[in-house]
């Protein structure tokens, strides 16, 4: 294990390291500040000769300007001569032009190359300094897990010191006991059991973090994993560019990245062991939790035989009860007083409200009411924790005077009785216990919901003052409840304390010595030895044993079948035509379908096994021959309860639907092949048996079966599937596709059909079942709407009184519900109606009965008053226009 002094050289040297680096990395940036104070240096450089040169250029272009001029001037009087001279001082000007502009691209291009460069070293230097944190990031991580690792180092120390002192007090108290100087008063012993009470829970609380150690650990096991992965990879990417004669600067990249692997890789190995010893931990804590345990036990028991309720303990106890007593009731008495004033306040801030009704001050008034009632629900909710902490109180002088008798003449009190009264008792307050809690969370939970409201800078302050009144009188109510609780607590603690006296003395009553002399009498006559047989001795004992065990596995399997066929008996009694369930399934199988054989195999292994008769050699034959018979009756009783099942089933399915005959009998078929099948495979599986190319064959000869069968067994399996899941049965009247007719009858392949028409018509189940199926059989009402039209000339009062017309038309008829009736729209002849109603009954003769009546009660009401029905009309106009003057001349021409 690691000392002190090697964590504090690792921390010297991670220390070192990160000096180093972060020396490097000012380093870098310094040169990165300084390469960027050299570029804009250079570049205000640049921009100073490029406006030097342009001044240049633009002397020059007005020098030759002038010198244009000045030829300008002389060409009237120069001679040619004059003029070819002109000509070659403008080519040589045009020279050093070009030569100008030659220079100024040299010097662009070796400012571009200067800028890539600068550039370069630029993202160098970013690289270099990134790398460098990432090292200084996982270096001070690293040290953080190497400080980890050396204060559990530290604590696991501690722990095993600490583990070591409790192992030697542990054997000192059972031993030579403990250096207690008496008198042991009873509350040492209460406060002892709470103690152990205590520590179990924090021994429970270590076996969760053991848990979650576990947990962490294997985590840091994938991680450390992955980082050898990745330090493999980089040392593979290195020693590749090496090999290759790559670039200095990549290959310096890569050295960095193989130093952060393993920096990555150091780290994670340091968080594994972390996680090491902090398991380790946990687990030395869960048993020091042990440990303590061990010793308050033995503590309690040193005690139990020593401890005394001397009579002045028990007055000193219950005159501290009394006290407390008297001072809850006067505290009962000022609550009473409180809760009578807040009521009185009530009254009037309701008096208030109800007069500041839609004014401004509705808002604080509404919240001065809460306040109020709040202050009136904690004043008698105090009362009546009150009450009851005092009723715990006298509950707890009772049984402290218990106690007392208990511990002085146990034989006046019937020990039984106090024994499932404290029991009683204890749960009832346990119980008690939580629902206070669970009101005090609730209250705390208000509490914290005031806060926030008086945390709103919106609130006002009068709205904020009834605010704190609320938060004020819920404060209260908590206060009494924790009093509350309090003694309910120490309620649990006294019988809890007194619970454990009790039960050893009811033991200590319960104890016989003369069950102890018989035992040794019989000890000697059952190791007797009968026979020997292969150099195996037969003892009294075993035989006996065997013999017993044999008798009981048949007393037991005859007792079941026996109590199976009475209760299936009183069940047929009670209900012979009832659907019992599952149940009725396990007491028909056992009942009638238990094999003996079975039976007897069962009760000859029992035997031969627990009397210690068998030798392995003859366990082992006898284990794998009761496995075959238990498999055997396996599928015996699954045949059986399928086989009453579907029985009853079907005698109750073919009295509503003949037709299930025949599908249940081919589901029977199916499902007995399927459970033998089972059964024989499951047998086979349990003995090692290759039942792979079993099972491969089964799959082929189904798959070819299926081919060649494969429109018979759909039509079986639609039948199947019309049998489960009812569409519909035998005289149901249906329509399925463009047939509509009467189900008559369901069978294997088809199910036929008697139309309307009356023919019989024959579907097969997989067309039915692919088609929509209408069930008419299943209609509950009839929803009716129909229109009628009055001719527009119908005056609007008779038009107002037509909807209700129409409403007791449908109501005056039976097996009607009306739903609405109203003026729905004009139409091109009539102004038309609406109306509709259901009809309470499927049967279609009763719906046209019905409407016969409602149409005859609309004729009658309409002829009484005077509304005419409308019926398709058209109106032809006729217009004279003007005569035409052709035509009248015409007709002039022809007189």
């Amino acid at each position: 294990m690691a000392t002190p002094a090697d964590f504090e050289k690792a921390l010297a040297l991670i220390d070192a390291r990160i000096a180093e680096n972060t020396a490097a990395l000012e380093a870098a940036m310094a040169e990165a500040a300084a390469a960027e104070t050299a570029a804009v240096e250079s570049e205000l450089a640049a921009d100073a000769a490029e406006e030097e040169a342009a001044d240049a250029d633009a002397d020059a272009e007005t020098d030759d300007a002038g010198s244009d001029d000045t030829e300008t001037d002389d060409a009237g009087t120069d001679d040619a001569g004059s003029d070819d001279a002109g000509t070659d001082e403008a080519e040589t000007d045009d020279a050093g032009t070009d030569e100008a502009e030659t220079d100024d691209a040299e010097t662009d291009d070796a400012e571009t190359d200067d800028t890539a460069a600068t550039a370069a070293q630029d993202g160098a230097l970013a690289t270099r300094s990134a790398r460098l944190e990432q090292r200084l990031e996982l270096l001070n991580d690293l040290r953080l897990v190497v400080q980890r690792n050396a204060a559990l180092v530290e604590r696991l120390g501690e722990s095993e010191r600490e583990q070591a002192s409790l192992q030697d007090r542990l054997e000192a108290a059972e031993t030579e006991g403990f250096a207690l100087e008496p008198p042991f008063p009873v509350s040492l012993l209460d406060q002892a059991r709470t103690e152990l009470t205590l520590r179990r829970s924090l021994a429970e609380v270590a076996a969760t973090r053991v848990a979650s150690a576990e947990q962490r650990q294997a985590t840091t096991e994938r991680a450390l994993t992955t980082a050898i992965r990745e330090r493999r990879a980089a040392r593979d990417r290195l020693n590749a560019a090496e090999a290759e004669d790559r670039p200095a600067s990549e290959r310096d990249a890569l050295a960095d990245a193989l130093e952060q692997a393993r920096l990555g890789e150091l780290l994670a190995r340091q968080q594994l062991a972390a996680t090491e010893r902090s398991l380790e931990l946990a687990r030395r804590q869960g048993q020091l939790a042990e440990l303590e345990q061990e010793l308050l036990a033995e503590r309690i028991a040193y005690l139990e035989e020593r401890a005394e309720l001397p009579r002045d303990f028990l007055d000193t106890r219950l005159q501290e009860l009394q006290a407390t007593k008297a001072e809850m009731q006067a505290r009962i008495s000022d609550l009473q007083r409180v809760g009578d004033q807040a009521e009185a306040d009530l009254y009037r801030v309701r008096q208030q409200l109800v007069e500041a009704n839609g004014t401004a001050e509705q808002a604080a008034l509404e919240e001065w009411a809460a306040a109020r009632q709040d202050e009136l629900s904690a004043a008698r909710t105090g009362v009546d924790n009150l009450a009851s902490a005092i009723a715990n109180i006298e509950q707890m002088e009772r049984l402290w005077q218990q106690r007392y008798q208990l511990m002085h003449d146990p034989n006046a009190l019937d020990l039984a009785d106090l024994l499932r009264e404290l029991i009683m008792e204890t749960t009832a307050a346990i119980d008690e216990k939580e629902a206070i809690e669970s009101r005090l969370n609730a209250l705390r939970s208000i509490q914290l919901a005031q806060t926030r409201r008086l945390r709103d800078a919106g609130v006002s302050d009068d709205v904020r003052e009834a605010i704190a009144v609320r938060s004020a009188a819920h404060d209260l109510a908590e206060r009494d409840g924790r009093e509350l609780l309090e003694t309910q607590e120490a309620l649990i603690a006294l019988l809890q304390g007194m619970r454990p006296q009790v039960e050893a003395l009811v033991e200590e009553q319960n104890l016989s010595l003369q069950l102890l002399q018989a035992q040794e009498t019989l000890a000697d006559w059952w190791e007797a030895e009968v026979l020997v047989i292969d150099d195996q001795s037969i003892r009294v004992g075993e035989l006996i044993m065997a013999l017993v065990m044999f008798l009981l596995v048949l007393l037991f399997v005859s007792l079941i079948r026996m109590g199976a066929r009475q209760a299936l008996k009183r069940r047929k009694t009670k209900s012979p035509t009832a659907n019992v369930g599952d149940l009725r399934l396990a007491l028909s199988a056992i009942a009638g379908n238990t094999s003996q054989l079975f039976v007897l195999i069962a009760a000859f292994f029992v035997a031969m096994v627990f009397s210690g008769l068998a030798s392995p050699t003859v366990k082992d034959w006898l284990w794998n021959l009761l496995i075959v018979a238990f498999y055997i009756q396996l599928g015996i009783w699954a045949n059986a309860a399928m086989a009453d099942y579907f029985n009853r089933k079907r005698t109750r399915k073919e009295m509503q639907d003949p037709s299930t005959v025949t599908g249940y009998g081919v589901m029977m078929v199916f499902i007995r092949v399927g459970i033998w099948i089972t059964v024989v495979v499951s047998l086979l599986a349990y003995f090692q048996y290759p039942v792979a190319g079993l099972l491969g064959a089964l799959g082929v000869g189904s798959v070819a079966v299926g081919f060649a069968l494969q429109n018979i067994l759909g039509d079986v399996f639609s039948s199947m599937a019309i049998i489960l899941d009812k569409p519909f049965r035998v005289g149901d009247f249906v329509k399925t596709g463009d047939t509509l007719g009467v189900i008559e009858y369901t069978g294997v392949k088809t199910t036929r059909i008697r139309s309307l028409s009356g023919e019989q018509v024959v579907l097969s189940n997989s067309d039915i079942l692919s088609s929509r199926i209408h069930n008419y059989k299943h209609f509950k009402e009839r929803r009716i709407a129909f229109r009628i039209g009055v001719v527009y000339q119908t005056p609007r009062a008779l038009l107002e009184r037509i909807p209700e017309m129409l409403r007791e038309s449908v109501e005056e008829q039976s097996h009607t519900r009306f739903e609405r009736a109203h003026f729905a729209e004009y139409g091109d002849f009539a102004l038309l109606f609406e109306v509709v109603y259901y009809v309470l009954s499927p049967d279609y003769t009763i719906y046209m009965d019905v409407q016969q009546g409602i149409n005859l009660g609309i004729h009658r009401r309409f002829e009484e008053a005077g509304i005419d029905f409308a019926y398709p009309t058209q109106e032809v106009i006729l217009r004279r226009g003007p005569a035409m003057p052709n035509s009248a001349a015409g007709e002039s021409s022809g007189g």
